[in-house]
């Protein structure tokens, strides 16, 4: 009766505890390594990308291919944060979710954040220890895909963005990854055409020259018309002079009149109207030109057939307005031409 109380004595003192199969140091060490301080190494890489959810799958197949061999690790949980257009967004939790996710509302995914969480067990270790991967890819700098830390993104000259962070307690195996996934994403990045990337760059400097050109055109129309009149009014005064003889009363009644009329002065207020016109119209060219030249390629990350539908749109308006750069070239040379045979019109000469 007595070793019966007793065993129940033993049974009643192990209830609640939990039985683990290394001793009180190792197991502070894991937890250290678990829950401990890891170093960071963050990078950001820009460019233009199209992605669908078939290059989210091989991020996730390349790190843990990489890491499953390697370092005989373990994961622990996938996390994938997708963010759409509409300021909502959609975490799922595991890898399987991600493959299965279809979006039935009509939104645009703009951005992504996968977060993977592992247990890797280093040679040089006693304990597994928790490493962390995250990759925020960014289509477009807007307001609903900023977190808390992040710094905003409101850029004119956005195109497109990756961020790496990797949370690692060995630096060696942190820098491993890190240039992986450099590799990957570099060669998943759309290079531009050079002509375009260089009329983008210089956008600015091409619409103050086209402005310059219209403006210096009309001015040196300007200019010659008025050299021309100079002339022309002069080689009348003296033919009448000529033709007058020595009849002087009729000489002076001709200059009289002629500075009554004062054509000089009359010529350079519609030069001075027309320069003001002129630059008004130089300016609006200018801008015009500028915007056309500033055609940025944008990045894509189609995860609904709503952002597909916006990615073949927005690549048909990227084409038309190159095509708009070239005839807005056109435009301003032919206008450069106009305005200068419609001053000479306007002027009489």
């Amino acid at each position: 009766m007595n070793e019966i109380i007793e065993h129940e004595e033993v049974v009643d003192n192990q209830k609640g505890y939990l039985t683990l199969p290394f001793n009180e140091d190792q197991f502070k060490r894991f937890v250290t390594g678990l829950l401990g301080t890891p170093q960071t190494i963050t990078k950001r890489i820009k460019g233009n990308f199209e992605l669908s959810l078939k290059d989210l799958q091989n991020f996730h197949d390349l790190i843990n291919q990489r890491i499953t061999q390697q370092n005989n690790g373990h994961l622990i949980q996938l996390q994938t944060k997708i963010y759409y257009d509409d300021e909502s967004s959609v975490l799922l939790s595991s890898y399987g979710e991600l493959v299965t996710y279809n979006e039935v509302k009509p939104v645009v995914s703009e951005a992504v954040k996968m977060t993977w969480s592992y247990l890797i067990q280093f040679e040089d270790k006693k304990v597994p220890e928790k490493q962390e991967i995250e990759i925020m890819i960014i289509s477009t700098p807007l307001r609903n895909i900023i977190e808390d830390g992040d710094i905003p993104i409101f850029r004119l000259n956005f195109s497109g963005e990756f961020r790496i962070s990797i949370k690692h307690t060995a630096r060696s195996w942190g820098s491993d990854i890190e240039a992986l996934l450099t590799n990957h994403i570099n060669s998943i990045l759309i290079p531009c055409e050079k002509w375009k990337g260089y009329v983008r760059k210089k956008s600015g400097t091409i619409g103050i020259l086209a402005g310059l050109i219209f403006l210096i055109s009309t001015i040196a129309s300007i200019y010659f018309t008025t050299v021309n009149f100079n002339k022309h009014e002069t080689a009348n005064v003296s033919q009448f002079i000529q033709g007058a003889g020595g009849d002087n009363v009729a000489k002076i009644d001709y200059l009289i009149k002629y500075i009554a009329l004062n054509a000089q002065n009359f010529l350079f207020l519609k030069g001075l109207f027309f320069i003001v016109i002129s630059l008004f119209v130089a300016i609006v060219l200018g801008v015009w030109i500028e915007n056309l030249a500033d055609n940025k390629a944008r990045s894509y990350i189609t995860l609904t057939r709503e952002a597909e539908k916006a990615r073949v749109a927005s690549i048909k308006k990227g084409q038309r307005k190159t095509l708009f750069f070239f005839i807005s070239i056109a435009i301003n040379l032919l206008l450069s031409v106009v305005a200068s045979y419609l001053f000479y019109f306007l002027s009489g000469v």
